[in-house]
């Protein structure tokens, strides 16, 4: 399903990123391709229509391009590791008729891992990527900053160099999160939703998990006043989305209004490709519109 759940963003320092002729080379010469017998993870990229389209590898939509990732994970069960290991490792005692030593088990380790690897299940992900050519930025689907580092080495292999950074603001999100509930700030279309966690700073413990709960009541202004700040938020964009804002500036749980996924829905069955396209965009000018202005709002408290 393309609509992004989470939200890593990056943003870029050059227009290296931004010419699709040049990124459609680089991907295209790292396609997907199965893991071999050996193989225990495998990346590479796919078109965002089906695995099996060859030729269409990026859509561009009113300079927004989508790219695909698909990523193969082996996975050996660990009891059958263990199991196939205590009997190498007995057979192996028995002939030599002493114990082996730590090293000797390392090795039958990884003798057993090469037999047991061309039964090995495969674990199949995919994940989005988005390069918004107005604002400059890279939008990663993947709640993990190792995800997405992962993903955009794969860029790198054939682009070398990205001159990108993780979107961020000079002043700490936990104090400008803070400031905006305790001082009940308005800036809408924005408002503050019913979940948060609260930290104390200095101490680094006695976390609050709130959820359900009205943020700028009498009863989180005690947590407040004891000093501890908000490290995650729940926005709320009247015009169509919400979301879980890190203190890292990362976007979590993203959620879309009923009425913005439903925009589509008279398309038919057979016209896969066209809604996609359809549902990029409407995502796209809504979330890069919510970046920007929710940007713009941390900012001001800042």
């Amino acid at each position: 399903m393309l609509w992004f759940k989470n939200a890593i963003i990056y943003q870029l320092n050059n227009d290296t990123l931004l010419n699709k002729d040049t990124i459609e080379k680089a991907i295209k010469s790292i396609p997907f391709t199965p893991c071999g017998n050996l193989d225990t993870i495998k990346m590479g990229w796919v078109s965002p229509y089906n695995d099996n389209n060859q030729n269409d590898f990026i859509i561009d939509m009113q300079g927004h391009f989508l790219l695909r990732l698909k990523k193969e994970t082996k996975i050996l069960p660990s009891p059958v590791i263990k199991q196939a290991l205590l009997e190498k490792i007995d057979k192996q005692e028995q002939a030599l008729s002493r114990r082996l030593t730590k090293n000797e088990k390392a090795t039958l380790k990884d003798e057993v891992m090469i037999d047991l690897m061309p039964r090995a299940f495969s674990k199949y992900n995919h994940f989005w990527l988005w390069i918004d050519t107005v604002n400059k930025r890279i939008i990663i689907d993947t709640s993990s900053f190792k995800q997405a580092e992962d993903i955009l080495a794969i860029l790198r292999k054939e682009m070398g160099a990205l001159a990108l950074t993780p979107l961020s603001i000079e002043k700490p999100l936990e104090q400008i999160m803070t400031t905006w509930v305790k001082e009940k700030l308005n800036f809408a279309p924005f408002i503050l939703g019913d979940q948060a966690e609260l930290k104390d700073p200095l101490e680094g413990n006695g976390i609050i998990n709130c959820k359900n709960q009205e943020i700028a009541s009498d009863e989180m202004m005690i947590h407040f006043d004891s000093g501890k700040w908000i490290t995650k938020l729940k926005i709320i964009d009247e015009r169509g989305v919400n979301f879980i804002v890190n203190k890292d500036l990362t976007f979590k749980q993203i959620k879309f209004d009923s009425s913005v996924l439903a925009e589509n829905a008279d398309f038919g069955v057979d016209e896969f490709d066209k809604r996609l396209e359809a549902d990029f965009i409407i995502m796209a000018n809504l979330l890069s519109t919510t970046i920007n202005d929710f940007y713009t709002v941390l900012k001001k408290i800042a």
